[in-house]
């Protein structure tokens, strides 16, 4: 049996220049995605899921965007296709992960709140993605009511009631969101200016900090599509 970690590290991503800290967290976080709320523990008068928030820090250059990209590849293969936009607001992130669809110009697909699901589609569980490697880019600088609404959704709730600004009202259920962002050391003293820095978001966040690899390879490898796929399949 494939040895996922073990064959990941060794022979995946062996030939990178991110270092290996950062490879472990980006594929736990893409486990993490695929398990979603098909995998829980009880947890007293609670249940908990294996969702993640997890933001690796560094220098430029520490290749924070590699590791992520990399991790991410595999879990599009799997057929994963929740991936949130590289850059939203809190309210289009919100009828996202809802699904909220509608036909806009020329057959281009815009969100609208005449495309709500019915009430069978909407007991599914919602899923959403981060894999944001600026994360200050996908969220913008000191957003208090978007950081409020992640650390709300890292929980895990049944249910998520919403009203946006210019919509009706709208019952997310069974929310689930995994968070994997990159972030330089200014990025995220922009992002979380010191009023927010006491905010719930940062205690469910894992900071991941990692130094530059000490050698560069000019011309890195691919390693075989083979391999790729037996990764996908495991």
């Amino acid at each position: 049996m494939l040895k996922l970690f073990d064959v990941y590290f060794e022979q995946y991503v062996t030939r990178t220049e991110s270092p290996t800290l950062y490879h472990r967290w980006c594929l736990i976080s893409t486990i993490s995605a695929l398990l979603g709320r098909n995998f829980y523990f009880p947890y007293g008068h609670f249940t908990v899921f294996p969702n993640q928030f997890a933001m690796l820090i560094g220098q430029p250059g520490t290749r924070k965007s590699s590791a992520i990209n990399i991790a991410k590849d595999l879990l599009v293969g799997t057929g994963f296709d929740k991936i949130a936009e590289g850059k939203t607001t809190k309210e289009k992130f919100l009828l996202d992960l809802y699904g909220a669809e509608d036909d806009g110009p020329n057959g281009s697909k815009v969100l609208g709140m005449s495309a709500l699901l019915d009430d069978a589609d909407n007991e599914c569980p919602h899923e959403m993605y981060i894999a944001a490697d600026e994360f200050t880019n996908f969220s913008g600088a000191g957003n208090y009511e978007f950081f409020s609404l992640l650390g709300e959704l890292w929980d895990c709730p049944r249910h998520l009631p919403v009203r946006t600004k210019n919509s009706k009202s709208f019952t997310i259920q069974q929310p689930v969101v995994n968070l994997l962002a990159g972030n330089t050391h200014a990025g995220f003293a922009a992002a979380f200016p010191p009023d927010i820095m006491g905010q719930g978001f940062l205690s469910r966040m894992i900071l991941i900090f990692a130094e530059p690899a000490s050698s560069r390879i000019t011309f890195p490898t691919k390693p075989p599509e083979l391999l790729r796929q037996q990764l996908i399949a495991h």
